[in-house]
């Protein structure tokens, strides 16, 4: 209940300044009209995903702190209203898990850092065909979240090399897994004449894990992109 006030409290803060910005812009059309329409856009972004908890089975829990990361778009205007893009995003924030053993109530932790990386399918509104615009994104995709803890002894293989003769190499598998994910964001986005862009948002995503409840994930995202 705590962390959905949270989120909720996030999303209205965003939307009152997504708000507070969209009512000083302009709706000129002449002035400002957008040459987004019918073209191609790409943006690389820098985010900030904050702190979540994840609550899993027989009161199991993971802490996850807040991680600086990146990622790219590639999308498509279909009209100055409506985007269709691809996002992926990468982090690697670090986390406290709780274990509890199966046979007993006794618990144990495991820090360390975890890779969650995010591939999603967009549909973006923005409420303005201007080169200032707030607007609104849902989408969903697969997400992709690694323990880095192995969960096995580590394969070994070996080979023959015509520069260095006999040669082995090992791996080792982890804790893994790919799920479904979809995403909330608001934001605002301006161009510049020259076909540059910025857009800037906060963006929650959920992540259906299987053994716990759903990870609930909120970013913040600054982005810098062409149209072309």
């Amino acid at each position: 209940m705590f962390i959905n006030k949270m989120l909720m409290s996030k999303i209205m803060i965003v939307s009152c300044i997504v708000g507070l910005l969209a009512s000083t812009a302009s709706t000129d059309a002449n002035a400002n009209y957008t040459k987004r329409s019918d073209k191609w856009e790409a943006s690389f972004k820098v985010l900030n995903s904050q702190d979540t908890v994840i609550d899993g089975q027989n009161g199991s829990q993971t802490d996850m702190k807040s991680d600086y990361g990146w990622g790219f778009t590639l999308g498509y205007n279909v009209n100055p209203h409506i985007l269709v893009n691809f996002d992926f995003s990468s982090t690697t924030p670090s986390y406290t898990a709780t274990l509890v053993e199966a046979d007993s109530d006794n618990t144990y932790q495991i820090s360390h850092k975890m890779d969650v990386l995010e591939s999603q399918f967009n549909v973006v509104y923005s409420v303005f065909a201007s080169q200032f615009t707030p607007y609104v994104q849902a989408g969903a995709g697969w997400s992709f979240v690694d323990s880095n803890i192995a969960d096995g002894p580590p394969n070994t293989f070996c080979w023959y090399s015509p520069w260095w003769g006999y040669v082995c190499d090992g791996y080792q598998n982890t804790y893994n897994d790919e799920r479904f994910s979809y995403n909330f964001a608001v934001g605002f986005r301006y161009e510049l004449d020259n076909s540059l862009f910025f857009r800037a948002s906060y963006k929650q995503s959920w992540i259906d894990l299987s053994h716990s409840e759903d990870a609930s994930i909120g970013s913040y995202n600054l982005e810098i992109g062409s149209i072309f």
